[in-house]
Parts: C-alpha cells; sequence; structure tokens
C-alpha cells in the first residue's frame, strides 16, 4: 500500500498498482486537486455573484419603497372619487326634476338643455330614468334615433350631470345608462317581425352585431335588397359563387351569360383582403348602372363554424357590409351605396363609382379631416391609403370600409349582442370619438 504524500486530498490511497502506474496515477491525484481548486473558485465567484445580486435586489426594493411611499402621500391629498358602487336610486316621479319635465312637454334632451338645476339634482334624475324600465325605454329610443346627434346629445348630458366624472359614473354604474342600453337592445331584438325590418331595424343602430343576431334563428341571411336585374338571375348565392369560379386577368373585361342575360364583367384587383372585386355591366338589360360585386374567398371554411369565424375577421365581406349598410340606411355621403349582403356566399353588392383616386390620404387623421360625415355617425376610418378612396364632386367617399373603428359612448354594445369592432391593421383613432 502506498500513501500521496504532500498533498491536501485527504487520504487517498492506491492499493497494488504496478510500479510504472504509480506516476501516472500521481498526475490523476494532482489532477483531482486543481479540480478541486477550481470548483472552489467557481463556488466562491458563485457566492460573490448572489452578494452583489442580493445587495442590488435590496437597494431596489428600498428604492420603489420611498417611491411608493411618495405615491401615498400625493394620493392621501387627493380627494376621494365618488364610489360607482352603490347610487341611491329613486323613483322617478320623487326627483325634483319629475314635475318641471312633465309640465315642459318636451322631450328629455330639449327638457335638459333649457335646464338650470344643480349637477346632483340632473345626476339623480338621469339615474332615476335608466333605473325605470318604461321611462328608460323612451329615453334610449330618443338619444339615439339619429346617430349625428350623438354628440351633441352626450355633451347636453356632460355639461348638465357636473362633468366627465359624473357621466362616466351614470354610464357605467349599475342602474346607469349602459344597462339600460343593454336592456333596450334585448327587447327590439323579440319585438321584430320579419328579417328585413329586423335587419334594417338594427343596424339603423349600429353595425357591429353577432352574426347570430343577425341570423335570429335561421342557418342564413341577408341584409338589404337587390336591384330588380338581379332578382331576375335567380339565386343570388348560386350566381355569387358562379362567379368566383371563373378565372380572370385584372383589368380585362369578359362577357359572360347567366339565366338568359349578358353581362360584362372585370375584376378591378387581386383582393388581397380575400374579397375579389367584379365589376358588372348588363348587356342585353333597362339597367344601365354599373355594379361591384365583392366575394370573399372561403379558404376551406365551409362549416358553420368555419364561416362564422371567417365573417367576424377583420376586413371580411360581413364585417364591411355591417358598416356600410349601416351608412347607407343613414344616408352617409361619403360612402358608395350598399344594396344586398348573402351570408350563404358571403357576398355584397354595391354601387360602382367613377373618379379620380385623390393623392396624399395615406394618414388616417388627414383622411378622416375630410370624412367629417362618416365620423359624425361614429365611424373613424384607419385603412388609409389612396387607392380606397374616390373624390366624387369635391366629396371624399371610402370604397373599402375595412378596419374601420365604430365608437359612439350612447351606443356602448350589449353584451350578447354586439362586439368591438377589430382593428388589426392601421392606426386606431378611438381618441377621436370623444372630441367636441
Amino acid at each position: 500500500m502506498t500513501r500521496i504524500e504532500n498533498t491536501k486530498f485527504p487520504q487517498y490511497y492506491y492499493y497494488n498498482f504496478p510500479a510504472e502506474e504509480k506516476e501516472d496515477k500521481k498526475v490523476s491525484a494532482k489532477s483531482l486537486l486543481n479540480s478541486d481548486l477550481l470548483q472552489k473558485t467557481l463556488a466562491g465567484a458563485g457566492f460573490a455573484g448572489l452578494a452583489i445580486v442580493a445587495i442590488y435586489q435590496r437597494n431596489k426594493i428600498s428604492r420603489l419603497s420611498r417611491q411608493l411611499g411618495a405615491q401615498k402621500n400625493v394620493y392621501s391629498n387627493t380627494p376621494p372619487a365618488e364610489q360607482l358602487i352603490p347610487y341611491k336610486i329613486l323613483d322617478f316621479q320623487k326627483t325634483e326634476l319629475f314635475k318641471p319635465f312633465q309640465k315642459s312637454k318636451n322631450g328629455f334632451i330639449q327638457f335638459l338643455s333649457s335646464l338650470n338645476s344643480e349637477p346632483s339634482k340632473v345626476k339623480e334624475f338621469l339615474f332615476a330614468i335608466t333605473a325605470d324600465k318604461k321611462m328608460s325605454f323612451d329615453f334610449i329610443k330618443e338619444v339615439i334615433a339619429d346617430p349625428r346627434k350623438s354628440a351633441y346629445n352626450l355633451k347636453i348630458l356632460r355639461d348638465k350631470i357636473g362633468g366627465n366624472k359624473n357621466l362616466m359614473q351614470w354610464l357605467q354604474a349599475p342602474k346607469g345608462y349602459n344597462e339600460a342600453y343593454t336592456r333596450y337592445i334585448t327587447e327590439i331584438t323579440r319585438e321584430a317581425d320579419s328579417n328585413s325590418s329586423y335587419h334594417d331595424m338594427l343596424l339603423k343602430i349600429s353595425p357591429n352585431w353577432h352574426v347570430h343576431i343577425l341570423r335570429n334563428g335561421a342557418d342564413s341571411f341577408n341584409i338589404g335588397k337587390l336591384p330588380k336585374v338581379f332578382e331576375e338571375l335567380g339565386d343570388f348565392n348560386h350566381f355569387a359563387e358562379w362567379m368566383n369560379m371563373h378565372v380572370f386577368k385584372i383589368g380585362e373585361p369578359e362577357t359572360l351569360e347567366y339565366s338568359g342575360k349578358y353581362m360584362e364583367v372585370t375584376v378591378l384587383n387581386n383582393g388581397r383582403s380575400g374579397k375579389i372585386p367584379y365589376k358588372i355591366k348588363f348587356l342585353n338589360t333597362d339597367d344601365n348602372k354599373e355594379y361591384v360585386l365583392k366575394v370573399q374567398q372561403r379558404w376551406g371554411c365551409n362549416t358553420p363554424y368555419a364561416r362564422e369565424c371567417l365573417a367576424y375577421r377583420s376586413d371580411s365581406t360581413c364585417m364591411d357590409a355591417q358598416i356600410d349598410y349601416y351608412l347607407s340606411l343613414n344616408n352617409c355621403e361619403n360612402i358608395p351605396k350598399m344594396y344586398y349582403y348573402d351570408y350563404g356566399s358571403n357576398a355584397a353588392l354595391y354601387e360602382f363609382l367613377t373618379g379620380a383616386h385623390p393623392k396624399g390620404l395615406n394618414n388616417p387623421l388627414t383622411a378622416n379631416s375630410r370624412l367629417t360625415d362618416l365620423n359624425s355617425l361614429g365611424i373613424y376610418y384607419n385603412d388609409a391609403c389612396d387607392v380606397n378612396f374616390i373624390e366624387q364632386d369635391g366629396i371624399l367617399k371610402v370604397i373599402d370600409n375595412g378596419d374601420s373603428s365604430f365608437i359612439d359612448p350612447l351606443r356602448p354594445g350589449a353584451k350578447g349582442y354586439n362586439f368591438e369592432l377589430p382593428n388589426w391593421c392601421g392606426v386606431g383613432l378611438p381618441n377621436l370619438g370623444m372630441l367636441d
């Protein structure tokens, strides 16, 4: 047995090693010694690193504590905000403004506009209205009757209730405006008789309805009314899908025949957003108008669920049709007329506009400054580029309304009925909706 001397290693022994291997084993022991030193060095560096991290974290926590302490001092000198919940609701007839309102024989907004009363009394009055089922129905029906008056109505309500804080509380708190609006939407959808009046009634209010609301229990739905020449073709669903089966060269007109009617068809562009736009002019009818048919590409979305998901996609034919029909029902001057939309084929029909593409409208703020009527109806355009506009008789018109925002605090959306319009490309303009 041989013991390795003069090392700091504890008791390493070798048993029966041949003489020629002893030197190698001593080298191995030396390697072990170096390894141990390396491990100790690394461990020391690790402890030092942990110490540095601990000191840094301690200093960071101390700094944050000082900042939070400073914030608490600031907050302690700030008056507490009025709580949203709860708010005392009086019976409508017991409010101080009930008798003056009855005596005036005016609508709610006209009565409030001429009123000189304490904001607390107006707030009490408005909460009493929106908490009452019948009164809230009449109130909301009045304030949303004309979308172009929303900004004016909102300003009257804000000024009379005592500013933005009280206005926001009344809009959002229980028994406030938003709850009453949802109740109103729920009620009018129950009262609908036929599909056509049902869609017109809903889309006159806002352009952001869930597909299942528009379907109203049916497998499919239509919006608007087909021009007579398209009615004569027969099944519009089949016609749109038949059109989409053809292969065209962009900008080159072709003559086609369908159901005994001849038409000149031109593909206007390659439909990058998935909507192929066909310009259609009938050749053997009394209808001399030119139309644009936009057909959504299916991309294999043939199941009901997949079709509904496609309909909700930003800048889809369905989304655009809702926006455009809402604007058409409200006679917006900044769009071409939208005639018809068919959910079955996911195709929409518009009038074709002639005119020049204006230059310098690639900025949403610049574009919206010229779309005043569009903005007055709560629609703010985001996908600003020159090819999406036509100027006709000095009026700027949007020919592709995808990726628009809808902003109107008096039409906040009803849970289960509406959704926020998607805006996945372009610059959003939500701040403009609250401007006076």
